[in-house]
């Protein structure tokens, strides 16, 4: 919008001169389509935006955040899909439709299969008044989602079956913005919960703006045409009835003292051609018009209305009138329902035959493609496949890592988090989580706090968070080694359609796979000891301890993990062996470099928590200093 950045100012000034409380900034989603840069440390360098559209809305939340907090206001920030509604003629979807109308051709922003939202403007009501209304929130930033799963390419294929002719193609600009679980924190702290699915109602909503287009092109002008051509056809009919009427008259005068039309009727003649041409209605018009011309000549030749009533011969001529208007028009209006009705069931069936062509046509296409997604790879058990050979490694955290993205795409979820459980079932040590959930997840889960769960997934159940308890993932499971679970898989939100039975047990089996790859993974390693560790220590060799720090690096960069590398001074093995046993966590690692330099990996830890783990290791008489790297 032109001017908006000093129309935000002027606004808050206002509210802070008014005393308002709360302020609600509508921005768009595109503020979230962005790619983070991290640095060697895991901290976030700089975010590179997408788009042109992306950096205006990012800047318009940045600047209303900071005039909110200089005016002590309370700022929530909502950032909104694609509005749309009864009426679009102004939003995205208009202009979609307008371009339709036009017979332009429409470029959708990303890739077919990338994700799109929309968001009723009825649903956006609601969300707001529960905003105003809610006095304990805080200023935060909210993604609004609808909670249907959509791509540009089902935006496509609705726009299609409203316009089968549009041309419509694909700009395939990046598109980073995550569009899952949009509302869960709505729902969470406003009870928010949208309803409506406006894909469904795009070919009603472009139905709306072609009537909308027709009206506003009506003018007077357009009116009055309208009326004429609806009953133009009418008048038009009346208009020839009578001019055919007054040619009868005056051809009834002249002819009236001819020998030979003392036995033709023209008068007659009239009713059964209006009749026949026009039907009942305009046939009894001309029979009453005849009939009131027979009345006048009864009056002229001294016949009143009392003697042309009760004299019955006087009769006959207006019954043969009536009767072959009524006749003939019946026989007429009878043809004309008859051509009408075989007309509708004519266009009855034809549609209903292309409706049966069309889906013929559908079902052939669609067993094509089921066939190419069995066959293929990306969309069938090729995908189960394609996981087993994924989660094929030699470490651990290589299996959390792979593990992680096999989960993420297959369940089509990104709040999935790993835990690692240590011996005694009391702690959970965060491992890896989806990137979404890193800033949100603690580091340690303590099991106790969430012990309704842990007791069903020590059961080797699935946990499902039916009642949806506050502070507990939708999903858990476990993974069991000689019937102890050392590893806790969870989904921490799930989408509108992540509740039915077919994702718990797609989810149960792919926890299974990542049981079966860490066990033999573990297994590996137990016959691996001697290879793998220093001879009476838990330090690693050289090469084992650059392959766990590349993985630690990977998780990092792919930003769903943390860890922080220490360069210990001391070099003996056996002593730093015997200081650090029972001092580090299981999860953390050590190991020596190729000059006998002793590194210590802390899993889940970064530069802000070091403080934690200075005091165990300078109690036990380790000096350390923080590496970038091995050597």
């Amino acid at each position: 919008m032109t001017g908006e950045t000093q129309f935000l100012e002027r606004i808050i000034q206002e509210c802070q001169r008014s005393q308002v409380e709360k302020v609600i900034l509508l921005s768009a989603w595109d503020s979230r389509n962005y790619c983070e840069e991290y640095g060697n440390s895991g901290e976030i360098v700089r975010r590179e935006y997408q788009t042109i559209r992306a950096v205006e809305a990012a800047q318009t939340e940045e600047l209303g955040r900071c005039l909110a907090e200089k005016a002590g206001l309370k700022l929530i920030v909502l950032q909104l899909p694609y509005l749309a509604g009864q009426k679009n003629g102004e939003n995205y979807l208009g202009s979609l439709f307008g371009k339709l109308y036009n017979g332009e051709k429409i470029s959708l922003p990303g890739h077919r299969e990338d994700s799109v939202d929309f968001l009723s403007w009825r649903d956006l009501a609601v969300l707001l008044c529960r905003i105003t209304d809610e006095p304990e929130d805080e200023s935060r930033t909210y993604f609004v989602g609808s909670g249907y799963r959509h791509s540009y390419g089902d935006l496509e294929d609705a726009l299609k079956m409203a316009v089968p002719d549009g041309q419509i193609c694909y700009e395939n600009n990046p598109n980073m913005i995550d569009h899952e679980n949009g509302w869960q924190e709505l729902r969470r702290q406003y009870g928010f919960i949208p309803r409506d699915d406006v894909m469904e109602d795009v070919g009603t909503f472009y139905q709306n703006f072609l009537l909308e287009q027709k009206s506003g092109e009506k003018g007077l002008q357009n009116r009055l045409a309208g009326y004429l051509k609806r009953g133009g056809a009418s008048l038009f009919h009346y208009i020839e009835i009578l001019v055919f009427f007054l040619l009868t008259e005056l051809l009834a005068g002249y002819t009236s003292e001819s020998v030979y039309f003392q036995y033709v009727d023209v008068r007659l003649f009239f009713v059964i051609i209006v009749g026949t041409i026009y039907g009942m209605k305009r046939g009894i018009l001309a029979a009453v018009l005849e009939c009131l011309v027979l009345v006048r000549k009864f009056a002229s030749i001294g016949i009143g209305g009392i003697q042309l009533f009760y004299n019955i011969e006087n009769w006959v001529p207006f019954v043969l009138y009536a009767m072959a208007g009524a006749i003939t028009g019946y026989v007429k209006d009878k043809k004309t329902a008859e051509i009408e009705f075989s007309k509708k069931e004519y266009e009855l069936l034809r549609d209903k035959y292309l409706f049966l062509n069309h889906v013929y046509h559908s079902a052939v296409q669609n067993k094509g493609e089921y066939r190419r997604q069995i066959l293929g790879f990306k969309d069938s058990f090729g995908k189960i496949f394609d996981a087993v050979q994924k989660l094929d490694s030699d470490l651990p955290e290589k299996i959390f890592l792979d593990g992680l993205q096999t989960l993420e795409d297959i369940l089509q979820n990104h709040t999935i988090a790993i835990y690692s459980l240590d011996s005694g079932e009391q702690f959970g040590r965060l491992m890896v989580c989806s990137r979404s959930q890193i800033a949100m997840l603690s580091k340690s889960l303590r099991l106790k706090d969430c012990q309704e769960m842990y007791e069903q997934v020590k059961q080797g159940n699935v946990w499902k968070n039916t009642s949806m308890k506050e502070g507990y993932p939708m999903y858990a499971a476990g993974v069991f080694r000689e019937q102890t679970a050392v590893l806790l898989i969870t989904i921490q939100e799930a989408g509108t359609g992540q509740y039915g039975m077919d994702y718990v047990n797609i989810f149960r089996i792919m926890c299974g796979l990542v049981q079966n790859s860490f066990l033999k993974v573990l297994r590996y390693e137990k016959l691996q000891e001697a290879e793998t560790y220093y001879p009476g220590t838990q330090i690693v060799y050289p090469a084992r301890l650059r392959h766990l720090v590349a993985v630690q690096e990977d998780m990092r960069q792919a930003g769903v993990a943390d860890y922080l590398l220490l360069r210990l001074e001391e070099r003996d093995k056996a002593v730093v062996n015997q200081r650090l046993s029972g001092v580090i966590r299981a999860t953390d690692m050590l190991g020596a470099s190729e000059d006998g330099t002793i590194y210590l990996v802390l899993v889940q830890a970064n530069r802000q928590s070091i403080q934690y783990v200075e005091k165990r290791l300078t109690g036990n008489g380790i000096a350390y200093s923080i590496a970038e790297k091995v050597n």
